[in-house]
């Protein structure tokens, strides 16, 4: 009952944290701090599921995806939103 709870309850921080993100998707642009703060928190968990990796070993196919997700995907969506939004503030500067 405990470990049922506790993994619903994180898959509903996953699952806010998606919308949140979705949200920023109109005016990508100027959701930098928003993609920021997300970015990092998806990314600590991806650390600590690196952690996990190195004490217990490897998890299932699954896991192993979400991991390259969190330590991998996320980080490069956040190189690419910081890009559009320098390129959008260049453009806009002249």
């Amino acid at each position: 009952m405990t470990l049922d709870s506790h993994f619903r309850y994180l898959s509903g921080l996953l699952l806010a944290i998606g919308l949140a993100f979705l949200s920023t998707v109109p005016r990508i642009e100027t959701h930098t701090r928003t993609f920021t703060v997300l970015t990092t928190l998806v990314a600590v968990g991806g650390c600590a599921r690196m952690l996990s990796i190195v004490v217990d070993g490897w998890p299932s196919p699954s896991m192993v995806f979400a991991l390259a997700m969190e330590l991998g995907v996320v980080p490069c969506l956040w190189i690419w939103q910081r890009r559009i939004a320098a390129l959008l503030a260049i453009r806009f500067e002249h």
